[in-house]
């Protein structure tokens, strides 16, 4: 009785990782020259508002999972086309220097320590619930590693909502 019941629990997961991993694939662009990101409703360090933007890359012998991660802060709203600049050196604590957001590198996504980077990302518009589509260009702070393509993002969340 037990192993048949175990059986099904893993059958049942297995038939739902098979249909979730079609529904993800058929989502991403028809297009190999641009990379399909996920957007999210986040906080930002100090505990404000912010969006964080996941830009997958492709693998390499050095990174199994590599992303780009682009915190901005405060949840903004661009009806036009609008650049952001990032030195790199954004205080995420909140102070003077945090600037409007921080761009970082993850060799492994949330399993490695990310390496800040510099340099600027363009977005076409930004609005909440809409797909949001833009270009980046970033570099670490050695300049040993450049990233440089366009994104289309769909959300992957809901708003959070805050009790005061």
């Amino acid at each position: 009785m037990n192993r048949r019941i175990f059986l099904m629990g893993v059958m049942s997961c297995l038939i739902a990782s098979v249909i979730n991993s079609q529904l993800k694939a058929a989502e991403g662009p028809a297009s190999g020259s641009e990379d399909y990101a996920t957007i999210y409703y986040s906080a930002a360090p100090w505990d404000g508002a912010a969006y964080a933007l996941e830009i997958p890359l492709e693998r390499t012998k050095d990174a199994s999972q590599p992303f780009i991660r682009i915190s901005i802060w405060g949840n903004p709203e661009f009806l036009e086309a609008k650049t952001l600049y990032f030195s790199g050196k954004e205080d995420s604590g909140g102070g003077p220097a945090r600037g409007s957001g921080r761009a970082s590198f993850q060799a492994v996504l949330n399993k490695s320590w990310p390496e800040n980077l510099a340099g600027s990302v363009s977005f076409k518009t930004l609005q909440k619930d809409q797909p949001v589509s833009g270009t980046y260009e970033l570099a670490t702070l050695d300049g040993k590693k450049t990233f440089k393509g366009s994104f289309q993002a769909a959300w992957g969340n809901k708003p959070m909502r805050v009790i005061r």
